[in-house]
């Protein structure tokens, strides 16, 4: 297991005989790492903008189609835009979340919704 800043100064702190203000200054570094990583951060722009994208592919798919990236792309208005690259990684994350499935067909690759 990889060791995080958080384990060193909890180690440092529980193992280690260190001087008051040092001991403190460690105290208060652990803390300020426990603030930061419970904090719930809101989406950026981007990841705004693919939860619509991926909403619109979703709604293209729905009348029961297999669809390859470029008719996504030529049949959406919304992905007009948009390269193969980006709109693949869009049907990726669809995949991941299990919205979407793919196959392969002579060498062309299908998504569908599931």
């Amino acid at each position: 297991m990889k060791m995080t800043s958080k384990m060193a100064l909890t180690y440092a702190i529980d193992n280690c005989d260190l001087p008051q203000d040092v001991m403190e200054k460690f105290i208060a570094m652990r803390a300020q790492l426990d603030k930061n990583a419970s904090v719930e951060r809101k989406p950026t722009p981007r990841q705004n903008e693919n939860a619509g994208l991926m909403n619109d592919i979703l709604v293209a798919l729905s009348d029961g189609r297999h669809c390859t990236v470029s008719d996504l792309i030529s049949n959406v208005p919304s992905l007009a835009g948009l390269t193969p690259q980006r709109v693949s990684a869009l049907m990726r994350l669809l995949k991941l979340d299990g919205k979407v499935d793919k196959e392969t067909v002579k060498g062309k690759t299908l998504f569908y919704l599931i």
